[in-house]
């Protein structure tokens, strides 16, 4: 080795840090605990300003007709959607489309405690609701979130970490789980409460994927839900742009359907 190569590392070493610096990657201490990985997801999501979300959904569903006790299966292959949130400004906009029976396609966007709707439905214009039923309301992104946490740290419920895995330009941590009936509160009759789904006896696999770097965001989960009837839904969910500057604004006016 020359005189110069360590002029030539101490320079390669500098600026790998500066391009680091430049990336706003922030790496954090080695993570081995999955109870570990999975609060630093949930305390990220807490403090989060914005993200966005993309949801791919396969398998199928057993669906209880509405006022009956009819069962239908129905093939949920194909369904997906795709949201920008804005959690600090209490705004989200979303697009969806279900390859079922029927396709349906369509907008949901809720600002200002509003919520704007259209699908292939109901045609070119958005229908106006004074109030958050849209199931984009950002205030249940993180409640659901918070859910998770609760049901993945509770006592009982076995966390195994595996190995890392690349989630987009980054490295993840992985923690799996496998939730039983009675973990998953699936033991007596969804039908009774309300439920469209049947999803009486059912379990799940959970695979979430967290960034290593700081602030660990989440990067993903992988959930799949089967049913004692053989029947399964694969839903897989992936973060990113967290704390990204996003603009969600109402539709104009002309775009919006009179009240009727």
């Amino acid at each position: 080795m020359t005189r110069r190569s360590p002029v030539v590392l101490a320079s390669l070493t500098t600026l790998a840090i500066l391009v680091s610096a430049c990336q706003g990657v922030t790496p954090g201490p080695a993570l081995t605990d999955p109870k570990a990985i999975v609060t630093a997801a949930l305390t990220s999501t807490e403090a989060a300003k914005s993200a966005h979300i993309d949801i791919a959904v396969a398998g199928s569903a057993t669906v209880v007709v509405p006022g009956s006790t009819v069962k239908t299966p129905i093939d949920l292959s194909g369904t997906t959607a795709a949201a920008d949130v804005d959690l600090a400004g209490s705004a989200a906009r979303a697009t969806f489309k279900v390859a079922s029976v029927i396709s349906v396609s369509g907008e949901f966007i809720a600002v200002a405690g509003k919520v704007y709707a259209k699908t292939s439905f109901s045609g070119p214009l958005y229908v106006e609701s004074a109030s958050s039923t849209a199931p984009i309301d950002p205030s249940r992104m993180k409640a659901m979130i918070e859910t998770l946490g609760n049901l993945l740290l509770k006592d009982g419920v076995t966390l195994v970490k595996g190995d890392d895995v690349s989630c987009g330009s980054k490295q993840c941590y992985t923690v799996t789980a496998d939730l039983t009936a009675a973990e998953l509160g699936t033991t007596g009759s969804s039908a009774a409460a309300g439920l469209p789904i049947d999803l009486t006896g059912a379990t799940l696999n959970l695979a979430v994927r967290v960034e290593k770097d700081l602030p660990s965001h989440l990067a993903g989960i992988a959930a799949t839900l089967m049913a004692p009837n053989a029947t399964s839904i694969r839903v897989d969910l992936t973060a990113s742009k967290w704390d990204e500057p996003v603009s969600i604004a109402a539709p104009p006016a002309d775009q919006v359907k009179p009240a009727s």
